[in-house]
């Protein structure tokens, strides 16, 4: 079973990356503004924690995602924990309840130091690593079971570095028009057997703030910020917060994600889920 879901999301994430591929190619660079820096506000030995469900296009809780981000001295680490439940396909096939852990250290240039990325729950090893190696270079290495593939990102891009299931963490200093570059890791797509392409592993967008939406949020009408790139929509709040986003996916459809309270008890209960996986 699980190997013909493999076979159907290899075929669609080829598709997908000739698609990207594309829009690299024609979106000239010089469109694009420096990222905004997520967690700029912190300081020495402080925190953030969020949490998003994740809704599937029937508006089914399909699962959740829990972001800490500790700045120590210089170096920010931020720590994400993303649980899928079952899910199923247009097909009739199942997909393995998953969860995706990641971690990323930024230097005080808040560039990526190192990265790793696993998934938990296929019953094989599977997951991405990457590491800075001056003056810009970012080599990542990713691994299915008994394979492994490698690919290089610029140094730079890593200032914004997220994944195609939650696209976007914290936005602050928006405005309407501006825009800049975010590279999208497809934890997806480390599950799928002969992989080498950097293009198939790492997607880059164009995100561009549209406009401004008011939106309904825990029962309070809030004015957000409208922010798109080709796949996924978010509603940004005026300090930053992600409050809503919904995001494209290959056989999965459109996916909600809505931030809510941190629960730690949920985060808990989700790693002894997968413990030892």
């Amino acid at each position: 079973m699980l190997n013909r879901w493999v076979g159907i999301i290899s075929a669609v994430l080829m598709v997908s990356a000739n698609a990207a591929l594309v829009l690299h190619d024609v979106v000239p660079a010089w469109t694009a503004d420096e990222p905004p820096s997520a967690d700029a506000a912190l300081t020495p030995g402080q925190s953030r924690s969020v949490q998003l469900d994740i809704y599937d296009a029937q508006g089914r809780l399909i699962g959740q995602s829990w972001t800490v981000a500790r700045l120590a001295v210089s170096i920010l680490t931020v720590q994400n924990w993303t649980l899928l439940e079952s899910i199923t396909l247009p097909n009739g096939v199942r997909t393995p309840p998953a969860r995706i852990d990641s971690e990323l250290a930024y230097n005080d240039s808040r560039v990526v130091d190192r990265l790793s990325m696993r998934i938990i729950g296929l019953g094989l090893p599977a997951g991405l690593t990457g590491e800075f190696i001056p003056p810009d270079t970012f080599p990542c290495v990713w691994q299915m079971g008994e394979l492994r593939g490698r690919f290089l990102l610029p140094a730079a891009a890593t200032r914004a570095l997220g994944d195609v299931i939650r696209p976007f963490d914290r936005l602050p200093g928006l405005y309407v028009g501006r825009s800049w570059r975010v590279k999208l890791v497809n934890p997806l797509a480390q599950i799928v057997p002969g992989m080498g392409s950097a293009a198939i592993g790492v997607d880059s967008m164009l995100v561009t703030v549209v406009g401004r939406d008011s939106i309904e949020h825990n029962g309070v009408t809030v004015n957000c910020y409208r922010v798109e790139t080709r796949r996924a929509t978010a509603w940004v709040a005026a300090d930053g917060r992600v409050l809503k986003q919904t995001v494209e996916l290959p056989l999965l459809g459109t996916l909600t994600l809505l931030d809510r309270p941190f629960d730690e008890d949920a985060r808990q209960r989700a790693l002894i889920r997968f413990r030892g996986g």
